[in-house]
């Protein structure tokens, strides 16, 4: 009886002791959830449940070693494109292709009044990350199809 007392006893001890002391004793540190360090400059990518053009904006490189565009820069739907003889601008306009949510391009303007071939295009972001964003381009009407121009997010 006196061996069932005293685990009794210090089952209850460490029950207590546990619980002493509260986090207000504690030096503030951050919770496991949050980041401490230094806040970032640059615009992580949106939420995957923002839509393709949100998600499209910044700054793109080609990934391809002969194209038209080298660059490719989006902002507030408008659009930059530009490579060593060709540079165009143009706005994005919330649309579908296959179901899909593809914004479509249409390039308003362009030195040399070409766009290369490339009339109107839809624009799909590739990878979880969304850091792939590839432009499939119809090509002239009557025609049988124009160029994919494919980039990743710099910076």
């Amino acid at each position: 009886m006196r061996k069932a007392c005293l685990v009794g006893a210090v089952i209850l001890a460490g029950t207590v002791l546990s619980g002493c002391g509260t986090d207000d004793d504690k030096p503030d540190k951050p919770d496991r959830g949050t980041h401490a360090g230094p806040q970032r400059d640059e615009k992580a990518p949106a939420d995957s449940r923002s839509t393709v053009i949100e998600r499209a904006t910044g700054s793109w490189k080609t990934i391809l070693s002969k194209t038209d565009f080298e660059t490719l820069t989006v902002k507030d739907g408008h659009v930059t494109a530009k490579g060593s003889e060709l540079a165009c601008e143009g706005s994005l306009k919330p649309g579908t292709q296959d179901g899909e949510e593809a914004p479509s391009l249409t390039f308003s303007s362009c030195k040399g009044n070409t766009d290369g071939g490339r009339g109107l295009g839809h624009l799909t972001l590739k990878d979880t990350k969304n850091d792939a964003l590839a432009i499939n381009w119809e090509g002239p009407k009557g025609g049988w199809g124009g160029p994919v121009d494919s980039f990743r997010r710099t910076g």
